[in-house]
């Protein structure tokens, strides 16, 4: 059977893309980080601290009884991540992280990608039972966190430059019996959304130049128009996030 079709994921903080791999996907689902490994470390470690930070803010204009009905339910201090289950540790021993900081790197390493060639071995069989509701099902990711921020700083910021990684991408994905997944690191350019990173304009050709004004020279289409001939859009972390905030 066929891998599902490409997916296009909402953005997610590193912390939340951690969360979101560890519930839901299997082995051997590999995450390709479109950052250096030191960069993604600490903004991860700061993505915990903010969220840490919220959790413990109080408005100022919260009164008493406010306070009091807080303190008979208030949640846990700790990040999700720091008091996963012996399941959700088990589960992430076994997902393989590399890191690509550039367009070149991630192109190279999707040409010589193969699941075969991985040194992280496979889960206890005990994780592979469908039958346990707590274990990650379905397909193995092969996921690109940061897929269009590679591109956006160089002179493969376009249609044609982000249009062949992808193709190679899917293609090493559907060769290797993978689900080819994208999740851009929310907060980029300012964007939270998904729509709003699909919107972003890129020019058609790669190396097109910007003028006086900033703006690209020539016709320009949206981003979305661009990813969606491959991939199809997921949105449900958004419509939570909603319903939460």
């Amino acid at each position: 059977m066929p891998p599902p079709n490409p997916i296009v994921l909402s953005p997610a903080t590193p912390s939340e893309l951690l969360e979101y791999i560890i519930s839901h996907h299997r082995y051997p689902t590999t995450i390709l980080i479109g950052w250096p490994k030191e960069t993604f470390i600490q903004g991860l470690v700061e993505d915990i601290t903010l969220q840490h930070l919220s959790l413990h803010r109080e408005p100022a204009e919260q009164n008493q009884q406010d306070k009091e009905g807080e303190a008979t339910n208030k949640p846990s201090a700790l990040h999700p991540l720091e008091r996963k289950s012996l399941l959700q540790t088990a589960v992430s021993r076994h997902i393989r992280l590399l890191f690509v900081p550039s367009t070149t790197h991630l192109r190279a390493y999707l040409g010589t990608f193969s699941a075969s060639d991985s040194q992280i071995p496979p889960p206890p069989s005990a994780l592979l039972d469908d039958s346990d509701p707590r274990c990650p099902t379905g397909t193995p990711l092969l996921l690109v966190y940061g897929f269009l921020e590679l591109h956006r700083d160089g002179t493969e910021w376009s249609a044609q430059g982000i249009g062949t990684t992808a193709a190679y991408f899917i293609e090493t994905a559907a060769r290797n019996s993978f689900r080819a997944a994208i999740a851009e690191p929310r907060g980029t350019q300012g964007f939270t959304t998904l729509d709003e990173f699909l919107d972003e304009k890129v020019p058609i050709l790669s190396g097109t130049g910007v003028n006086s004004d900033g703006e690209w020279r020539g016709r320009t289409v949206p981003v979305g128009a661009v990813l969606s001939r491959w991939f199809e859009y997921e949105r449900q972390d958004e419509k939570e996030r909603a319903e939460t905030s």
